[in-house]
């Protein structure tokens, strides 16, 4: 007989996130265990494109959720479409990937990546942005094909507090995204 372990908080972790809708989300779910099974796919409720994320801590540092809530506060972008139409599967994983540059996803993970060393929180060591929805972890060989129809509006980023080794998400904070204030002011 053996002992059932509860799952270990191995880390602390913070990110940036563009997440779909429920919707978009649940739908992105159906599709991904259509395609590929039920093993190692991730949650819905944990679909997100990570915009900038900071290294792991083993207990949560003082005044860090305080610093990335400001460096959220700082970042204005416009509302924009995002559409993932290649399915890419990797030696590890498989995920929904743009099939070229998405300009408006590149600004505004740049203006967080600004606003996270403007208030002095550093990005993961390694990390480089390259744009994806993971979908599941699995060991396979590498695949790439066209999909249709993961279309959605980004209207907002989120900040997510990741409990690494429990599963466990919890989003902290939102900001919907809306253009700059023009510097020349409205005439209406």
């Amino acid at each position: 007989m053996s002992i059932a372990h509860a799952p270990e908080l191995l880390a602390h972790r913070w990110f940036f996130a563009l997440k779909p809708d429920d919707i978009t989300a649940r739908q992105t779910h159906v599709f991904a265990e259509e395609e590929l099974g039920a093993k190692g796919l991730l949650p819905w409720d944990h679909h997100h494109v990570t915009l900038g994320l900071t290294e792991d801590f083993p207990d949560v540092p003082d005044g860090l959720t305080d610093a990335l809530l400001r460096a959220g506060d700082a970042v204005m972008t416009a509302p924009f479409n995002l559409v993932l139409d290649r399915l890419v599967g990797s030696n590890s994983s498989v995920a929904l990937r743009p099939t070229g540059v998405v300009r408006p996803l590149r600004a505004l993970q740049a203006s967080i990546a600004t606003a996270m060393a403007q208030h002095g929180i550093a990005l993961h060591p390694g990390w480089t942005f390259s744009p994806h929805e993971t979908l599941c972890y699995r060991k396979d060989k590498p695949f790439i094909q066209p999909v249709t129809g993961f279309r959605w509006a980004v209207s907002e980023f989120v900040l997510v507090h990741s409990f690494i080794g429990l599963s466990r998400h919890e989003t902290i904070g939102r900001w919907p995204l809306h253009p700059p204030d023009d510097p020349q002011g409205t005439l209406f």
